[in-house]
């Protein structure tokens, strides 16, 4: 399996070129406002356009890309809790899932029904101190694999599937997060979207 290099969140800059040879990751808390507002503020960044003035509608799949010349960014969008996820990339399918530890649910039956058998049976044999974390990682990297492929959201993804790098995320206490990519190792950088300026006009 492709591993991705890279990882630490950063401020991010007012202006970014289209991540190429890159995969963007930015991280937004909830007072960055709704999901759909986050992913128009994070395409602003590439695109030069206003986030209001970004149509975006949904691919073949269901995943959710630019209406005009959508081959410009590739995105993809998570959140949960209190934070919001999203992933750009260039010429390549993206996917990125977090997830907020949820206290009481029976993980090793929901691994064993959800996730792949090598996965389900490491989260078994976790010690208990350890198995949230052994879960919702190996869920996060899951879910991103599958958001980058587009399964789960209209028909089924082409066979065999592409190689996919996929690599767990620096994320709150809490949380897991990971993202996904098509194709060899690429490198991730990791911004943290600023807060929206408060309107005193």
């Amino acid at each position: 399996m492709p591993k991705i290099q890279g990882l630490r969140f950063l401020p991010a800059p007012d202006r970014l070129d289209s991540p190429v040879a890159e995969v963007h990751v930015w991280r937004a808390d909830a007072v960055g406002g709704p999901s759909d507002l986050v992913l128009r503020r994070v395409l602003a960044r590439y695109l030069d356009e206003a986030p209001e003035e970004i149509a975006l509608t949904r691919g073949e799949r269901g995943k959710p890309c630019l209406a005009t010349e959508p081959e410009r960014l590739g995105f993809n969008l998570s959140h949960s809790g209190e934070l919001t996820l999203v992933a750009v990339s260039h010429g390549r399918e993206v996917g990125v899932d977090v997830e907020r530890a949820k206290p009481g649910r029976d993980l090793v039956a929901l691994a064993a029904r959800a996730l792949a058998p090598e996965d389900a049976a490491t989260v078994r044999a976790a010690a208990a101190a350890e198995r949230t974390r052994v879960f919702y990682e190996l869920w996060t990297r899951h879910e991103a694999r599958l958001k980058c492929l587009g399964v789960g959201l209209a028909g089924e993804p082409t066979w065999p599937p592409p190689p996919i790098a996929v690599e767990s995320l620096p994320i709150d206490p809490g949380y897991a997060a990971a993202v996904a990519v098509t194709g060899k190792a690429v490198r991730v950088r990791c911004w943290t979207l600023a807060r929206p300026r408060p309107n005193t006009g």
